[in-house]
């Protein structure tokens, strides 16, 4: 508590400052969904206008907008190669805060067992914000190298996955060619309509080009939030050398918003009754096989040099799940197989999963005519903050071998982003780390849920009835711990905080101006004035 001298026409003052404040503060977005600019550093820390004379209402320079700038890089970069695939390629990536660069140097070696090409790759932490490229052209980037000639240079961006494809590729992608008649700085502009994530997985080239197919084009969306920016040496054995000065966004129209990943952040969300469907007046139906939704498909691993092996059938008012989770030869470790359904990338192409987050966990009808000891399950496709291929969020299914089929709830605090993606096991739990709880954003869209055999040699033999949710109530606000994004939302975005601030102004007013007129009428004199801490005045 303090207190404020205030009297004669001091008290005027007083009563604009408060009707000023309050007006001014009402006009902050509270929505933190989408994130500002934050200018407490200097907009110059974020847009490398140095040839422009100033930065105009779009924030852009001209019809350039800056994604990276390595004079003052926003974002988090990590290098990563083949090895865990069983090649021999190596590569590293940092910033050369002298030169203004990031340096991205290797060697793309053959992986023995698929006697090809391997890579390496620099890409930033995925899901960190971006500015909107959605008006923009393409992406260009200034950068020189050493080995101009090298063949195997690409750029890929996104997190867009086409049906079909092998879980651990993502985003789209296009080849990254230089002068070769020079190792001076260059700015080579990449056409968004030149990529595709239509791509192999084991040599980085494109399947079907964009022109080819624009199914296989960046949309809007994707533009809009771009994910994360990864530069590549993929399908060509030999040297690789990169210095990049800047990366950004070309021939650009319009405002740049910065965009994030709004299930990042603690949120609430308010169930509507009207708009799922519940049985049984706390559950929601999200697969029932006596009717089925959705389409489910057998993915396993032989893709990474595994033996595995599984099919889904559908039949009977079940799904029925059978294979083998064999050794990979060059990990000497049992790989996986997997039921699954959705888009893993969590297109907005695929049809969305029911609003679950006003729910207590995940209710499934199933039984297992094998004692196996490496069942999983998971949704979502958030990665851990630090994670590279595990996806989503999973817990393991603890199923003895019955003719009988049982009904389990596992509840949404069981789940863990945070997980082995050798074996499947949780390294972190959500109780331990709330970071790694099911995010908001997951839980209001699952976008996939996958059936696991894991990490355990042996048959698998899994039938499943029913798949829902469990404890939902209607009409009711949960309020859910999601995980952080690695940059926190800056302080010009004003949230639920604001609008206790400008209610306690408001009262403020209401309660002391009037008191403040009433006795400079009367008295010239100063008069003490305590405003209590509940005013929100700091």
């Amino acid at each position: 508590m303090f207190s404020l001298s205030l009297g004669g026409r001091k008290s005027v003052t007083f009563a604009t400052f408060v009707v000023t404040a309050t007006l001014g503060l009402s006009m902050f977005p509270s929505n933190t969904k989408s994130m500002v600019i934050d200018t407490s550093e200097g907009m110059d820390d974020f847009f490398d206008c140095s040839n422009c004379n100033e930065i105009d209402e779009q924030y852009d320079c001209g019809e350039i907008i800056m994604l990276e700038d390595f004079a003052s890089p926003k974002h988090e970069w990590a290098e990563m190669n083949d090895p865990v695939m069983g090649g021999k390629s190596t590569g590293t990536f940092s910033v050369d805060d002298s030169s203004h660069v990031g340096v991205f140097q290797g060697s793309v070696e053959i992986v023995s067992f698929l006697n090809a090409p391997g890579f390496i790759k620099a890409e930033t932490s995925k899901g960190e914000s971006w500015p909107d490229a959605s008006s923009c052209e393409g992406i260009q980037l200034s950068l020189k190298s050493s080995t101009p000639a090298y063949k195997g240079f690409r750029v890929s961006f996104g997190n867009k996955r086409p049906k079909g494809a092998f879980p651990y590729t993502y985003g789209f992608k296009t080849d990254l060619v230089l002068d070769s008649t020079t190792k001076d700085f260059q700015t080579v502009k990449l056409p968004f309509d030149h990529f595709t994530d239509k791509w192999d997985a084991g040599s980085g080239d494109a399947v079907v080009t964009c022109a080819e197919n624009n199914e296989f084009c960046p949309q809007q969306e994707d533009k809009k939030s771009l994910y994360s920016i990864a530069v590549w040496g993929e399908g060509v054995e030999g040297k690789v050398d990169l210095e990049i000065q800047s990366i950004a966004a070309y021939g650009c129209k319009g405002t740049a918003e910065i965009n994030g990943n709004s299930s990042d952040s603690v949120g609430e969300v308010t169930v509507d009754s009207k708009s799922v469907e519940n049985v049984g007046g706390d559950d929601i139906v999200i697969e029932d096989f006596a009717n089925p939704a959705r389409e489910w498909s057998a993915l396993n691993d032989p893709v990474m040099g595994g033996k595995s092996t599984s099919s889904v059938s559908l039949g009977d008012g079940m799904a029925k799940f059978e294979g083998t989770c064999a050794i990979v030869p060059f990990l000497r470790a049992p790989g996986f197989i997997t039921m699954v359904t959705g888009d893993r990338r969590g297109s907005s192409d695929s049809a969305p999963f029911p609003d679950v987050s006003g729910c207590q966990g995940m209710a499934l009808t199933l039984r297992s005519s094998v004692d196996y000891k490496g069942y999983y399950v998971s949704f979502g496709t958030d990665i851990a903050p630090g994670g590279r291929y595990a996806m989503g969020y999973k817990t393991p299914l603890d199923l003895d071998a019955s003719e009988d089929f049982v009904d389990i709830q596992l509840p949404f605090s069981d789940f863990s982003s945070k997980w082995d993606d050798a074996t499947g096991k949780t390294k972190v739990t959500c109780q331990e780390d709330h970071r790694f709880c099911p995010s908001l954003d997951n839980l209001q869209d699952m976008k996939t849920i996958s059936f696991w055999g894991e990490g355990v040699e042996g048959n698998v033999a899994l039938d499943v009835k029913y798949i829902g949710a469990y404890g939902c109530a209607s009409g009711a606000t949960f309020a859910l711990a999601s995980a952080p994004t690695d940059q926190a939302n800056s302080g010009s975005v004003y949230s639920s905080s604001s609008a206790l601030l400008v209610m306690a102004l408001l009262v403020a007013g209401v309660v002391y101006v009037p008191r403040f007129f009433r006795r400079s009428q009367h008295s010239a004199k100063y008069e003490e004035l305590d405003v209590s801490d509940n005013a929100g005045l700091v």
